[in-house]
């Protein structure tokens, strides 16, 4: 069967699927009709309870099936062309816990992945800030391939006292640290989540094939670079892939990232 058929019915089927629970929510909800219910009606089990945990045991059927067919072992990485692919973690920093970060840098750190560049950029560059700093430099800064910059600025707002000159100096030097190092940190005036990965992408460029997204306080899987990319290269009409998100009892866990 031919591939945009294949996915024209999936999207057909999708939307139908949708619209029929949808209906079913509303009817259930203007009807109100209950199947079991207390003398008082202090608790009850309806029609509406009913479809949205039909809803809730399909989607849990498919991710599971979803989940089981992407963890088969076994399965060598196809790349579209001879060359290796590039990679850059971007880790988005603002005010974060000092262990979850440090479990999130030192987990990027033993990502099976070979010469995948690192770039964290915090959302803040006050003093109250700069324990990010030491922390990257304490798990990631022990190298010469290590690189920071802090910068009044960023590539929107200019920062107190810069004028145009430095604060055209100032983009250039973010993006020579970040080109010329594996593992980098930057440190820029607050502007939001947005203007954090703006200044990764930005910085980045064209110098690597994808960019793997992630906050400060997740903890990465060893495999989840290549189990990422293995979805992308493996299917072209794939233009992006999120990660198996995990939440364990005793702080966060996930295979991969947006």
């Amino acid at each position: 069967m031919p591939v945009q058929l294949t996915t024209a019915l999936r999207v057909v089927g999708t939307s139908l699927f949708a619209l029929a629970v949808l209906g079913g929510i509303l009817a259930a909800y203007v009807t109100g009709y209950q199947f079991i219910h207390t003398e008082k009606h202090y608790l009850s089990f309806g029609l509406y309870g009913a479809i949205l945990g039909l809803h809730l045991l399909i989607q849990s059927l498919f991710a599971f099936l979803e989940h089981r067919r992407m963890r088969r072992a076994g399965r060598p990485l196809k790349l579209s062309c001879s060359r290796r692919r590039s990679v850059a973690l971007c880790i988005a920093a603002y005010q974060e816990d000092p262990d979850y970060l440090r479990k999130c840098l030192r987990s990027a750190q033993r990502i099976s992945f070979p010469d995948l560049k690192v770039v964290m950029v915090v959302d803040g560059n006050r003093q109250e800030d700069a324990y990010m700093l030491d922390i990257f430099h304490e798990v990631l800064g022990g190298t010469e391939q290590a690189g920071f910059f802090v910068w009044r600025s960023n590539f929107h707002e200019a920062g107190e006292g810069e004028t145009e000159a430095s604060l055209q100096e100032g983009m250039e030097r973010v993006r020579a640290v970040v080109w010329a190092s594996t593992f980098s940190c930057i440190m820029q005036k607050w502007g939001g989540k947005r203007e954090v990965m703006y200044t990764a992408f930005k910085a980045l460029g064209d110098s690597v094939d994808y960019i793997q997204v992630c906050d400060s306080d997740t903890v990465l899987d060893p495999a989840c670079t290549i189990e990422m990319l293995r979805v992308l290269e493996e299917d072209p009409q794939v233009g992006g892939v999120g990660g198996d998100v995990q939440l364990p009892g005793k702080g966060l866990a996930v295979e991969g990232d947006q």
